[in-house]
């Protein structure tokens, strides 16, 4: 009964009043009650997205003056999508500045956090003036990644374990030429480790980047864990959600949401737990001294130029990868060209001119394109392989339509392969195909051919601009 009072008193008062009356509610019980109360703010998988710091800033301002001890963390991802951040002289200083004005106290490694190689990741973690933590993550060097901290909080010991997610090919998802002087176990196989933390603290908590279903067999797995602060398959949950003896939280991402989450210590136990999500986007105050920044680091001038024109609405991610597509492939003068779903970052393009800060945000990653000689149940295979993986479609391809039957489950009955020309697709007959680099290590194709190398597919998206001027993929759809 004590913990409906409270969820109702907390989260319904604060969703329908302010945030502030969370803290303000919160800290009267537990001084009626001589409780001792931790907040945790966390964020997952901002991917530079340094525009809604403003925001985010003030919020957390509104937060910190009724309840000035909250924790603050990230689960990872922290840059990897916004150009102003990954293409900065100094590749992610700017989210890193930032997170350092705002005070954050921990985050875990993403995935993204890779991008940049390990001297680019060692330049973040010695830029931060907070910590960070991986478990499952093991150096050649001196980058200073702690598999876990002890935070003393009002006399209590918080533990913080970090952990990332691993691919079937043995490291997170970035590129495997980044893998030098790093490896990786899957966290279920060291989490068993730092169990004794279990005993040595008043709350155990997973900082992790491994996605949600991970997280729920973690917690079912690992009971010990009062709470999994989540990341990486950028879900939000809005309420609160228990696995066991274990609340797991995760924001969204892009820097949209936070994530409040609560946590009543009594008589050496926590004996109430509950999360509720907010907006930072709609949040209707901005800090000045942030905007500042933010503006500041936008201001170089590559990002304005004018590189393109669209003469409609670009309104979906599977019409922009047959843009990308249709751009490697004329370079490459390949008969197929595919591009990865995860490889296009940008949701749309609006009717007008077409910046190279759009280029950039759509197409972050600096992957090299390759051209490769392969047949044409190879080609069916990927195909194969990118669908159950995405669970969305497969490759977006040029110089082909794909028509795609899926059972109940979601599983793939069959897959045609049309060719635009006009010529019938043989599983047996060889084809010149392009992807990126990044697509040619996941697929294998780099262990079975040597490939012939173009520039980065960025580069590529620019000069095929240079060409065409005005495009126009409005209601194309090559997925049927």
């Amino acid at each position: 009964m004590l913990g409906t009072t409270r969820h109702h008193k907390i989260f319904t008062l604060l969703t329908t009043i302010a945030v502030a009356l969370l803290l303000a509610v919160g800290n009267a019980n537990a001084q009626q009650a001589d409780e001792k109360v931790l907040y945790v703010v966390s964020v997952n998988d901002m991917h530079g997205n340094i525009d809604n710091f403003p925001q985010f800033a003030a919020l957390l301002d509104t937060l910190r003056k009724q309840y000035p001890d909250i924790l603050l963390i990230s689960a990872g991802d922290n840059r990897t999508g916004h150009p102003v951040n990954d293409r900065y002289p100094k590749p992610s200083y700017p989210i890193t500045k930032l997170m350092n004005e705002v005070h954050f106290d921990l985050s875990t490694l993403g995935n993204h956090e890779f991008d940049i190689g390990l001297d680019g990741l060692r330049n973040v973690v010695n830029w931060s003036d907070f910590d960070y933590v991986c478990a499952n993550a093991y150096f050649d060097d001196s980058i200073n990644v702690k598999p876990y901290k002890i935070i003393d909080y009002k006399g209590l010991k918080i533990g913080f374990i970090g952990g990332i997610q691993i691919g079937a090919n043995g490291i997170p998802d970035f590129h495997p030429k980044y893998a030098q002087g790093v490896s990786f176990k899957p966290i279920e196989d060291v989490l068993s480790e730092y169990m004794f933390l279990r005993k040595e603290c008043d709350m155990l908590f997973l900082i992790s980047h491994c996605g949600l279903e991970a997280d729920i067999e973690i917690a079912k797995k690992f009971p010990q864990f009062d709470a999994i602060f989540g990341g990486h398959s950028h879900k939000k949950i809005e309420r609160t959600k228990i696995i066991g003896n274990t609340m797991i939280t995760q924001s969204g991402k892009n820097l949209n949401y936070l994530t409040v989450s609560v946590f009543y210590f009594t008589n050496g136990k926590i004996d109430y737990k509950a999360q509720q999500v907010f907006s930072i986007k709609d949040f209707p105050k901005k800090d000045e001294k942030i905007q500042k920044l933010v503006n500041e680091f936008g201001s170089l001038d590559i990002f304005s130029q004018v590189v393109g024109y669209t003469d409609a609405d670009t309104t979906t991610k599977e019409q922009l990868g047959y843009f990308m597509a249709d751009a490697i492939r004329e370079r490459t003068k390949s008969d197929m060209a595919f591009q990865n779903p995860g490889g296009v970052r940008l949701k749309s393009l609006l009717k007008g001119q077409i910046t190279a800060k759009d280029i950039y945000q759509m197409d972050p990653f600096d992957n090299i394109i390759m051209k490769y000689k392969v047949s044409g149940q190879e080609i069916l295979d990927m195909m194969n392989k990118a669908y159950t993986e995405t669970e969305d479609f497969p490759m977006l391809c040029s110089g082909c339509n794909i028509i795609l039957k899926v059972n109940e489950y979601e599983e793939v009955e069959s897959m045609e392969i049309i060719l635009d020309n006009g010529k019938p697709f043989n599983p047996n007959a060889k084809y010149n195909i392009a992807i990126n680099s990044y697509m040619a290590s996941v697929y294998g194709f780099n262990d079975r051919y040597n490939g012939k190398e173009y520039p980065h597919s960025n580069n590529i998206i620019f000069d095929y601009l240079k060409k065409h001027q005005h495009i126009n993929y409005s209601g194309i759809i090559r997925i049927k």
